[in-house]
């Protein structure tokens, strides 16, 4: 049975990020892209001149490419917090 908690990410050249276990991708530009992980959590890609180049929501599997300057996991509860408390 499939671990939906594993998942990799691999940057290349710091030029292409390597995602595997995605869910889905919930908001992109070319500076961030913000993606749903299978195991719930929230990632965000940083950088300039982002693409998303390959996506499959089948098998989990994303691609970008363009200035890769940082990955974060983003907390949704960290949103609200901040709206609360604005």
């Amino acid at each position: 049975m499939e671990n939906l908690g594993v998942h990799s990410i691999t940057i290349e050249n710091k030029s292409r990020v390597i995602i595997n276990n995605v869910l889905e991708v919930l908001a992109f530009s070319d500076k961030e892209i913000k993606l749903k992980l299978k195991n719930n959590d929230n990632l965000l890609v940083l950088g300039a001149n982002l693409k998303i180049t390959c996506f499959d929501n089948k098998n989990g599997s994303f691609i970008a490419s363009g200035i890769v300057e940082s990955v974060k996991y983003k907390n949704a509860s960290d949103n609200l917090i901040k709206k609360v408390f604005k």
